[in-house]
């Protein structure tokens, strides 16, 4: 009976410093400083209404181009990010600052360490895909691979 009740104590406070992790991360990377200045962390089902309602939405995908073959969301980008926030080969260059951006991963590690790097690139819109591609196909998202595979 202890030891059971050691188990679960332990599991809660795994638990608890989970979810105190991802607070303190999403206060550090997200912000609403007006309509045309953000940086907000969106749920799938979000995601996939502003990609159905916002053509202009530039969706960039930083996995590294073997998992982007493997499957991504229709019509995305892929700038392959390393975990250090910075982008592995260009491509930034080429999508306009004033451009709304959906970014995202495999499950959201890799695209909130990219956030910094595209503020810093001048990007002001910047949407955040929470729990990345793993969330977008449990919400029906459509995913597709690339014709190499």
């Amino acid at each position: 009976m202890t030891l059971m009740i050691t188990i679960a104590v332990g599991l809660a406070c795994m638990v608890g410093v989970y979810f105190l992790t991802e607070f303190f991360l999403s206060r550090r990377h997200f912000h609403d400083r007006s309509s045309e200045d953000f940086v907000r962390n969106i749920h799938a089902r979000e995601a996939l209404r502003l990609f159905r309602e916002m053509p202009e939405l530039i969706v960039i995908d930083v996995r590294p181009k073997t998992s982007f073959d493997r499957g991504h969301v229709p019509g995305s980008i892929n700038i392959p990010f390393l975990l250090e926030g910075k982008p592995q080969r260009g491509g930034l260059e080429k999508i306009p600052p004033e451009a709304p951006l959906l970014v995202y991963c495999d499950g959201g590690f890799r695209s909130r360490l990219s956030l910094a790097t595209l503020r810093g690139a001048g990007y002001r819109r910047i949407y955040h895909l929470h729990r990345g591609l793993m969330s977008w196909r449990a919400a029906g998202g459509e995913v597709v691979k690339s014709e190499a595979c």
